[in-house]
């Protein structure tokens, strides 16, 4: 008899055989197989799958995502399960340690691995990775989560579930159009906050459907329901945080800095101290305000953390926040605190990570030319 598969890949697919080819490509040198499940597919994803080995099997959609999920993980014939979507490509060079380690492994249930969600911004950890076992399984109409039962096998059979950053995939769906993807998810959102209105992640995905139509107030009113929905429990969660963030980050970037918007930024701070893109918020507001010297030292610390320290936090962010942003912000600080050396070195940096903006450039020498011109004979 052959030896059963170490690692299969199970994925749900309709309509991606561009994005499915880079995904099965990248995976080809880690997994022993894929499993692929299609709702409805009218484009050559089907023939995509097959011509790499996949097992392929139909499941007319039927408004929910833990349905095929499952489905595909009861053809999962391995060992252990890697859960991924089409849009998404595993970024990690090389697979050979990482099979040594699952081939050997005793101790563990699963895996958080590192998981980009959009293009360009810092990763976080997900529950990609498990031990096939038939109690496993999804549920939820959308964001479909698998947490709860990982943590359940792994109690029941004395294991752990620990992060591996050996893995780390990339996620590109927010890339291009995303109409059809807000058209389908709307209801779902609705419905499943109807089912679950304690699950804060929701609100949040339906105000940035909103957000991404031009519809700020109803963004704004669903970022709020999250917000009272948090302020009326005692325990806190970790998706906590979404509402809080993205509601301030949009209100200040749409150029909303009142009292209230301070008030709703303090808040946040307090309830999820030391959060890089709040921190960046509250220094965009006290710069407004004319407190260079505050924002400049939330900036400074923004700028020194180490990706580990950002994964650390627990959330994914915008890269420019730690590169471009921070320092063209922090520059603008020194810059009017009266520190030109400090201010054209920032500068530089925010140059240096995106040269194609001439701003950046006509920032450091403007305060290069002061401090030269202020430097003693």
């Amino acid at each position: 008899m052959a030896d059963r598969p170490l690692i299969q890949a199970a994925i749900i697919v309709k309509d991606e055989a561009e994005q499915l080819e880079r995904c099965l490509s990248s995976l080809a040198d880690l997994c022993d197989g894929f499993v692929v499940v299609d709702t409805g597919s009218v484009d050559d994803t089907v023939a995509v799958a097959e011509r790499h080995g996949a097992v392929v099997d139909h499941v007319p959609w039927q408004g929910d995502f833990a349905t095929p999920r499952n489905r595909s993980l009861d053809l999962v014939d391995a060992d252990w399960v890697l859960y991924v979507d089409a849009d998404e490509e595993l970024t990690s060079a090389d697979h050979a340690p990482l099979r040594a380690l699952l081939a050997h492994d005793t101790g563990h249930a699963g895996f958080r691995v590192r998981f980009v969600p959009r293009v360009g911004w810092t990763p976080y950890r997900e529950y990609r990775l498990w031990r096939n076992r038939p109690s496993i399984r999804f549920h939820g109409l959308i964001h479909e989560s698998i947490v709860d039962a990982v943590h359940a096998a792994a109690l029941r059979e004395g294991l752990r579930v620990d992060d591996l950053d050996e893995l780390t995939l990339q996620h590109h769906g927010y890339e291009g159009d995303q109409s059809h993807k807000h058209a389908r998810d709307e209801p779902m959102l609705l419905a499943q906050i109807e089912r679950d209105p304690e699950r804060i992640f929701l609100y949040d995905h339906l105000a940035r459907i909103y957000e991404a139509q031009g519809d700020s107030a109803r963004a704004v009113a669903s970022w709020m329901r999250g917000v009272e929905r948090i302020r009326a429990r005692a325990t806190p969660h970790p998706d906590d945080r979404l509402v809080y963030i993205d509601l301030v980050v949009h209100r200040i970037a749409n150029g909303d800095t009142g009292d209230d918007v301070a008030a709703l930024t303090q808040e946040a701070l307090a309830r999820f101290p030391d959060v890089p893109s709040l921190e960046y918020a509250a220094a965009t507001l006290e710069y407004g305000r004319g407190d260079f010297a505050a924002a400049a030292a939330r900036l400074e610390r923004i700028v020194a953390l180490s990706l580990d320290d950002v994964i650390a936090t627990g959330s994914s962010y915008d890269g420019r926040i730690f590169g471009e942003w921070g320092w063209n912000l922090l520059g603008q600080c020194r810059f009017s605190l009266g520190d030109d050396a400090g201010a054209a070195d920032a500068f530089a940096r925010a140059e240096a990570a995106a040269p194609d903006d001439l701003s950046y450039r006509t920032r450091r020498m403007l305060a290069a030319a002061r401090a030269r011109a202020g430097s003693p004979s």
